[in-house]
């Protein structure tokens, strides 16, 4: 018994020092000041909302929780590709077999269960402070323009492999889409669909259909573009 209580422990050191040392490779070790900044985002938001307009509606705070996700993914997958090249690290990990496997795609999932437990946090004072929102289905629905902003920037990194061009191109992306939110308001393809904001003259059994279309249009999208990115970082020649 004792036996095995010290190698879970083991297990666990090991684990989390794999976690931390991950992720201070994919936040380039500021990873406090990206949840700092994301922390800082969502109570100034949070007080503008509070002040200045009124809060009595859950869906009002679907935007504060997307930009608020949006900042926790910007950087790990718009810079990492060139901070690995910066650091020559990239190098190395082409030398790992499967390297889209056992090293991106690994920091992939890293950076958004990070993302998740902050939303959920993020979500849960909301529900306390301003009003009550639904945890999981709040954060379930927020999760996917996030991850799909994410994993497009992930893609068009591993495309343009320096940082300040892949932002240029993804924040382009995402404007496009913003401008086109009202025009795109009952569409099933608004990349930011607001679940909790049913359109006029839309019945509550047709707006599930959207929304739920709209989330497999998205999800569909999520996994072509990793598979994109990861294939792409099978072009060692590109990168090295």
């Amino acid at each position: 018994m004792r036996k095995r209580l010290n190698h879970l422990n083991n297990n666990m050191i090991i684990t989390g020092r794999m976690i931390s040392y991950n992720l201070k490779i994919i936040f380039a070790n500021k990873f406090i000041w990206f949840l700092a900044g994301t922390l800082a985002f969502y109570a100034g938001i949070s007080l503008i909302y509070v002040f200045s307009a009124d809060i009595s509606r859950v869906e009002d705070l679907f935007g504060i929780f997307i930009f608020s996700g949006l900042l926790m993914v910007f950087y790990p997958t718009v810079f990492g590709i060139q901070n690995d090249q910066d650091a020559r690290t990239i190098e190395i990990l082409f030398g790992i077999p499967n390297y889209r496997y056992k090293v991106w795609l690994v920091r992939v999932v890293l950076i958004y269960i990070i993302t998740f437990l902050v939303l959920l946090i993020l979500v849960a004072l909301s529900s306390f402070l301003i009003i009550k929102t639904p945890l999981l289905p709040m954060t379930y629905h927020v999760l996917f323009p996030v991850f799909f902003i994410g994993i497009f920037s992930f893609m068009v990194s591993t495309i343009i492999k320096n940082g300040n061009g892949t932002a240029v191109a993804v924040i382009i992306f995402s404007l496009f889409f913003l401008i086109l939110q009202e025009p795109l308001e009952k569409s099933k393809w608004n990349v930011f669909l607001n679940p909790f904001k049913i359109p006029d003259n839309v019945t509550e059994t047709a707006w599930a259909g959207i929304v739920t279309d709209n989330r497999i249009i998205l999800m569909v999208a999520i996994v072509l573009f990793l598979l994109a990115g990861l294939y792409n970082l099978q072009k060692r020649e590109k990168f090295i």
